[in-house]
């Protein structure tokens, strides 16, 4: 008997829910593993892109990418000379 396909952590396979009859039912879905250095509550970027299988079937990869940094703006002057200038603002 074949064993089902269990993708590598941290990747997902989604295919079109055929079992969909509501309009809130999900359009794809598949089973995520998650790794195990994987944050809880921590953003990480996510990849899908568009596949086919052996048979033609289309479906969706997904995968957890690497951890996000979050983007720190830096004051420019430029910047701050538009806040000194408010001041003739009326209101």
């Amino acid at each position: 008997m074949a064993e089902s396909f269990i993708p590598k952590p941290g990747t997902c396979n989604l295919f079109p829910n055929d079992k969909k009859v509501e309009d809130w039912h999900a359009d794809y879905s598949g089973v995520l593993i998650t790794p195990e250095d994987i944050l809880p509550n921590t953003p990480y970027y996510v990849n899908i892109s568009n596949r086919l299988t052996a048979q033609g079937r289309e479906f969706k990869k997904f995968s957890i990418g690497k951890q996000a940094q979050p983007r720190i703006q830096e004051e420019s002057a430029k910047g701050a000379d538009v806040e000194d200038d408010l001041g003739d603002v009326p209101f």
